[in-house]
């Protein structure tokens, strides 16, 4: 346990999940110590010069490629600090990205990377985070007493954004270990069942929805497996576990027998009222409206400077008139509106170039897991939040090595008993 608590790949984890970490500090009574992000970045920096002596040389030819066309895609991001229209944020948003480059090469670059440590601390940081920001979130939405925890309003109303973070980071946890193979049955539905139950009750609608996509799709796939090839084993555990989870779901937050002094159901009702903004407020809620916003003045800015864009970290400038944060809520439109065509095309080609790797292993796992992250960048988050996702894209690619290793041992072996 102690070996894995210190793990490179907890520190690695630990990395991920560090702005989660400081949503939560208020709620921990903590205050006062230093940036933990740039603290384990830092370690993992070292942890990456020291192993890299012994790895440089195991890297892959395909792994190099799309290590060069993450620092081709870099450099443009520097390039564009000379003509970008904000003074001040676009400097931040530079160096920000190197936490994201950083995150790829990790298990890429350091010896004896353990895929299934990181899953492992992943999981536990993602639940004591869930834990502790769901009861915050309970009493918030209640609208209990907060002065209890020393918080303001305002404090509060800023916490709550961490419930998008939340949702993803369960989805992720539900979706490696619903197609993982050779796993401890009951260990794998249990950590199942947890993340379903904080998903949901998070209220993160968008990873909710890509999440029943993906078993949809799969579902759909044994179907079809079942009709050509009368699979029918491979087809019963995907139906039950699906309408379980849907059945369960909706059964819970529709039900009038919830009592409403329920603390906890309030989550769950919460949810449910969220998703009927989607079919009964216009543009589908505020949330959806403004990406709609977003994506409009992102088209008709674009079509003005198709090239070159208007620079790293422009768009909260172009938008609001303010040099700050902002981005249209999704990263192909953000890159082409701040970097240009160019850079678009190396952010394409890096995508495929991990999807080809997966495909070529036939990882469901990561498959899966790929194609939440897309479907979630499509709609949220901005190019300096992607942390998670191009660190998993450094797993895949790590799956990759693995399979091509012991297929190569195997070939070895064959040759030498031949």
């Amino acid at each position: 346990m102690k070996n894995f608590l210190f793990s490179k790949e907890a520190i690695l984890a630990f990395f991920l999940v560090s702005g989660e970490i400081k949503i939560i500090y208020p709620l921990l009574y903590i205050s006062g110590i230093p940036d933990i992000t740039l603290i384990s970045a830092m370690f993992l920096v070292l942890i990456m010069i020291y192993d890299m002596r012994y790895i440089l040389k195991q890297i892959f030819i395909k792994h190099l490629e799309l290590i060069v066309i993450l620092m081709l895609f870099y450099f443009f991001i520097i390039f564009s600090l000379g003509y970008s229209s904000s003074a001040g944020y676009s400097l931040t948003k530079s160096v920000n990205f190197g936490t994201v480059v950083l995150a790829f090469l990790f298990p890429l670059l350091t010896k004896d990377f353990n895929k299934d440590f990181f899953i492992y601390s992943l999981t536990l940081f993602t639940f004591l985070i869930s834990i502790i920001f769901l009861n915050f979130y309970i009493s918030y939405i209640n609208r209990e007493n907060l002065l209890l925890l020393s918080l303001s309003s305002e404090e509060a109303l800023k916490l709550t954004v961490g419930y998008l973070s939340i949702a993803i980071l369960n989805g992720i946890i539900i979706l490696y270990y619903f197609f993982k193979k050779n796993q401890i049955f009951w260990m794998q539905w249990l950590i199942i069942l947890t993340a379903f139950i904080f998903l949901v009750a998070s209220g993160g609608r968008g990873p909710l929805l890509i999440v029943l996509l993906i078993f949809g799709v799969y579902l759909f796939y044994q179907l079809i497996l079942f009709l050509v090839f009368f699979k029918i084993k491979k087809l019963i555990l995907p139906i039950v576990v699906i309408s379980t989870l849907v059945g369960g779901f909706f059964m819970l937050v529709s039900t009038n027998s919830i009592e409403s002094n329920s603390r906890v159901f309030k989550l769950f009702e919460n949810s449910m009222e969220r998703f009927e903004t989607l079919k009964n407020s216009k543009g589908g809620g505020g949330s959806a409206y403004s990406r709609v916003l977003y994506t409009k003045f992102s088209i008709d800015k674009i079509n003005q400077q198709p090239i070159w864009g208007y620079g790293i970290g422009s768009f909260g400038f172009e938008y609001n008139n303010i040099d700050e944060k902002d981005y249209p809520h999704n990263i192909f439109l953000e890159v082409w509106f701040e970097l240009g065509i160019i850079p678009l095309l190396l952010l394409i080609l890096f995508f495929y170039g991990v999807y080809q790797h997966i495909l070529s292993v036939k990882c469901y796992w990561c498959m899966a897991i790929y194609f939440y992250f897309f479907f979630n960048i499509l709609k949220s988050d901005s190019l300096i939040d992607i942390r998670m996702l191009a660190s998993f894209f450094g797993v895949f690619l790590l799956v990759k090595g693995i399979e091509e290793i012991n297929l190569t041992t195997m070939r070895i072996k064959n040759d030498c008993y031949n």
